[in-house]
C-alpha cells in the first residue's frame, strides 16, 4: 500500500501568494464620440436680492459604447466697459466655438455623468463689477476619453455692478472639536461643519502638517477670501459639505497638527480650526494583498476584479489600479509609487473596467492595496522559479491507510536535499516551510483525516511544498524528484522536469 499522484502543479508566486498584477489583450475599444448634448441657455441672476450666479441649463449627451462619464464646464469672460455687452458676449463665445480652442485654464468644473435628462448648475464665482461678459462650453466625455462639445442655444450673458450682490463672505460657524483614538494606530478627528447662507458650501478640505497651527493668513483674490496654506502641509481629503469626522494614521512618529478649510461655491474660504495629536505608534507596515485579483475582457473593456485585502493594525482604505505595457513596471513598491494609478478606487471597491487601452495591446495591471497610513500592499507576481510545489494525492485503491504525522517527504534538485516532516499543527500553503510540508484537505467526506490525519481510501489532499523557502532553484528545464516515505506501505517517487514557464501563474508538471 501507499499513495498514488493525481497530478503536480508547479507555483510560480512566492509563499503561494494570490497573484496581484494580471493580464490580457485590450478588445476593440470604443472610438466613438458621444452624440448630441445641447446647452440650451445661461442666465445671470444679479437682480439685487439673491447672490449673483449665473445658470446654466442643458441636456447632456447620450453614449452608446463606452458610457457617458463626465460633463466639464468651461468658461471665458471679457471685461471691456467701452463696448456693449452684446459685442463683449460675442467675443467670449468665438473662444469657446470648438474643442481646439480649449484649454485647462478655462475648465470651470467637472460634474459626474448621471445627473438626469436635464442637469441645473450655478456658477456663484463671477464678478458683478462694470459688466463682465461670460460665456460658456459643455462638454461631454465617454469612458474611454472621446468627447463632444455641446451644441450651444444660448451660451453667454452679461453681470452689472448695479446690483453688488455677489456672495463675498466667507462660510461661517464651524470648529474642530475633538479626537479619540480608535485603535493603537490611528486618531479619529471630530468637528462641526461651517455653513454658507448664501452660495452654500462646496468643499471642506483636511490637512495634516508637524507644525503648530492656531490661525492662518488670508488673501483678498477678486473680492474673495482665501486662506493661505502652509508648505509644509499635507491635504489628506476633500470632503464633502456634512462631514464631521475623520479617521487618520500617520505612518511616523511624531506631533501632527490637523485643520480643516472650508470652500464655497463663490470661491470664499475659512479655517475652522485646528488639532494636535501625538503619534507614539504608528502603522508602518504593508497591508496585505487583495485577493483572487482576475483581468478579463468585456465589451469595448478590460475588467479587473479583486477580493477584499486586510490590514492588520488600522484599516485598508483604497485600492490603487496601474497599468502598464510589461510586468517589470509594476512589481515594486518602489516603481509604483512614482506612477500615477490608473484609477483611486475606495475600500469598498471590488472591480474596475478600463475602458483607455489601445485595441489588440497586452497590458498588465496591479491592484494594491493602500492602508490608512499611506502603506502599499506589495505586489505578488509570477517569479522566473517554481515557487510552491502542489501535489494532488490518495491512497492506492485497497490498501492502508496512510498516517501523514509518520510520514517523511524527500526532495531534491540535485544541488539541495531536504526531508520534510507533516506540519500538523497548520494547514493550507502558509504551513509549508523550509523543514515541513502542509496539506488542504480536497474530499474527506466521513472527516477522517481532518482528525486523524490518516488519508483513507476515497479521501483527496492536497501537499504543499515551499520550494522558495527549501532553497531549491527551480527554473525552466531543470528537473527535481520527490519521494512519499510512509511508515509503513511503500515509498512512492515522482520524478518532474520542469517546461517552459510562460508567463502564467501555474505549471503542469505531471
Amino acid at each position: 500500500g501507499g499513495l498514488t499522484v493525481v497530478n503536480i502543479a508547479g507555483d510560480r508566486n512566492p509563499d503561494g501568494e494570490a497573484s496581484t498584477i494580471v493580464s490580457g489583450y485590450m478588445p476593440v475599444t470604443d472610438n466613438q464620440a458621444p452624440i448630441g448634448g445641447i446647452l440650451w441657455n445661461v442666465t445671470a441672476s444679479a437682480d439685487g436680492t439673491s447672490v449673483l450666479g449665473v445658470a446654466l441649463n442643458w441636456t447632456p449627451a447620450n453614449d452608446f459604447g463606452s458610457g457617458l462619464y463626465e460633463e466639464i464646464v468651461y468658461r471665458t469672460s471679457v471685461y471691456d466697459p467701452t463696448n456693449p455687452a452684446a459685442f463683449n458676449e460675442q467675443i467670449a463665445r468665438n473662444r469657446l466655438l470648438t474643442l481646439d480652442q480649449l484649454n485647462p485654464s478655462m475648465e470651470l468644473v467637472r460634474i459626474s455623468a448621471g445627473s438626469g435628462s436635464t442637469v441645473h448648475y450655478i456658477d456663484y464665482t463671477v464678478r458683478d463689477d462694470n459688466s463682465t461678459s461670460y460665456a460658456y462650453a459643455i462638454v461631454g466625455a465617454d469612458r474611454a476619453g472621446n468627447v463632444v462639445l455641446y451644441t450651444a442655444i444660448d451660451s453667454s450673458t452679461s453681470t452689472d455692478d448695479s446690483s453688488q450682490d455677489e456672495d463675498l463672505a466667507p462660510p461661517a460657524g464651524g470648529s474642530m472639536t475633538s479626537m479619540a483614538r480608535p485603535d493603537e494606530y490611528s486618531v479619529a478627528l471630530f468637528w462641526v461643519p461651517a455653513s454658507d447662507a448664501e452660495s452654500g458650501i462646496d468643499t471642506q478640505r483636511l490637512y495634516r502638517t508637524e507644525g503648530s497651527v492656531n490661525s492662518l493668513p488670508v488673501i483678498i483674490q477678486d473680492g474673495r477670501t482665501v486662506v493661505t496654506i502652509p508648505v509644509t502641509s499635507t491635504l489628506l481629503e476633500e470632503l464633502n459639505s456634512t462631514t464631521s469626522s475623520h479617521v487618520d494614521a500617520p505612518s511616523e512618529i511624531g506631533v501632527y497638527t490637523y485643520f480643516i478649510v472650508v470652500r464655497d461655491n463663490a470661491g470664499n474660504e475659512e479655517f475652522i480650526g485646528a488639532l494636535s495629536y501625538d503619534a507614539q505608534t504608528v502603522d508602518a507596515s504593508s497591508p496585505g494583498n487583495a485577493g483572487s485579483v482576475s483581468v478579463r475582457q468585456a465589451p469595448q473593456s478590460m475588467i479587473v476584479s479583486w477580493t477584499e485585502a486586510t490590514d492588520a493594525q488600522t484599516t485598508v482604505s483604497s485600492y490603487l489600479i496601474f497599468r502598464g505595457t510589461s510586468i517589470g513596471a509594476l512589481d515594486t513598491i518602489e516603481e509604483l509609487m512614482t506612477m500615477a494609478p490608473l484609477a483611486d478606487l475606495d475600500s469598498s471597491a471590488r472591480n474596475y473596467s478600463d475602458y483607455s487601452g489601445t485595441t489588440g495591446t497586452l497590458y498588465f495591471y496591479a491592484v494594491v492595496a493602500v492602508d490608512s497610513a499611506g502603506n502599499y500592499a506589495q505586489s505578488s507576481m509570477p517569479s522566473n522559479t517554481i515557487q510552491i510545489i502542489e501535489i494532488k494525492v490518495k491512497t492506492v485503491p485497497g490498501s492502508r491507510p496512510v498516517q501523514f504525522t509518520t510520514m517523511m517527504i524527500e526532495i531534491t534538485d540535485g544541488m539541495t536535499d531536504v526531508t520534510l516532516n507533516f506540519n500538523s499543527g497548520q494547514l493550507g500553503v502558509s504551513g509549508a516551510t523550509a523543514t515541513m510540508f502542509s496539506v488542504e484537505i480536497l474530499r474527506d467526506s466521513d472527516n477522517t483525516f481532518a482528525t486523524t490525519f490518516s488519508l483513507y481510501d476515497s479521501a483527496l489532499v492536497k501537499v504543499f511544498i515551499d520550494a522558495g523557502e527549501i532553497g531549491l532553484n527551480l527554473h525552466a528545464d531543470s528537473s527535481f524528484s520527490l519521494k512519499f516515505i510512509p511508515a509503513i506501505g511503500q515509498p512512492t517517487l515522482e520524478e518532474c522536469r520542469i517546461p517552459y514557464l510562460g508567463t502564467y501563474r501555474y505549471v503542469i508538471l505531471v
